[in-house]
């Protein structure tokens, strides 16, 4: 016996083969009567809308004088939803003393599920020219926030160019783009989610 999955996703057009948890047994087993072959199947939900698990199973059926192959697919659809909203805004705070340009990223993070979560993880992933400071629960010791279906949380971080200038050089499209903000928690019953934002920035202001 054999069983395979795949998963099809709102924004890919061909499915994806997914691994299979072996759970100690091998990738195929002969089974006797009564006997259970059991697979574990992970997959990281990353988009909204319509997903379908397709679950294959393949089996050789023999008899005293003969033997065929038989295969079976069972189909499993779900809508995934978000469970959180993430709203930013970005405001100038000038120049640092080193002569750096500095703005503050404001972030509201809406809980939009109908479960409670708590919030494990609320970091900037800054990349080329800049550095960040956190303003949130890590600086000041405070335990880490818990949302209940419709709450909302604020944090902020001020992001900072190492050196002076070297945000304008590295703008595209008009636009300074900092990094993206990842965001985890923990659900009611121990379940991890994550969430990491598209690139966050902010335009070029003409002198």
């Amino acid at each position: 016996m054999k069983i395979e999955a795949e998963m099809k996703t709102p924004g890919v057009g061909k499915a994806q083969f997914l691994e299979l948890s072996p759970s100690g047994q091998p990738e195929a087993a002969d089974l006797r009567s009564g006997e259970t072959l059991q697979k574990i199947v992970s997959f990281d939900l990353k988009e909204e809308g319509n997903h379908v698990l397709a679950v294959t199973v393949s089996y050789y059926e023999a008899s005293e004088t003969s033997g065929r192959t038989r295969t079976f697919r069972k189909l499993y659809q779900f809508i995934c939803k978000a469970s959180l909203i993430v709203r930013t805004k970005v405001g100038d705070l000038g120049t640092s003393e080193q002569g750096g340009r500095r703005w503050i990223l404001e972030a509201q993070l809406e809980n939009c599920s109908e479960d409670t979560m708590q919030l494990d993880r609320v970091a900037m992933e800054v990349e080329g020219p800049f550095i960040y400071k956190d303003c949130n629960w890590e600086t000041t010791g405070s335990e880490m926030p818990v949302l209940h279906s419709g709450e909302v949380e604020q944090v902020c971080f001020i992001v900072e160019e190492k050196h002076a200038g070297l945000a304008s050089q590295a703008a595209s499209d008009d636009r300074i783009l900092f990094g993206v903000m990842g965001i985890g928690w923990r659900g009611e019953m121990g379940s991890r989610g994550y969430l990491s934002t598209g690139k966050l920035g902010t335009r070029v202001v003409a002198k």
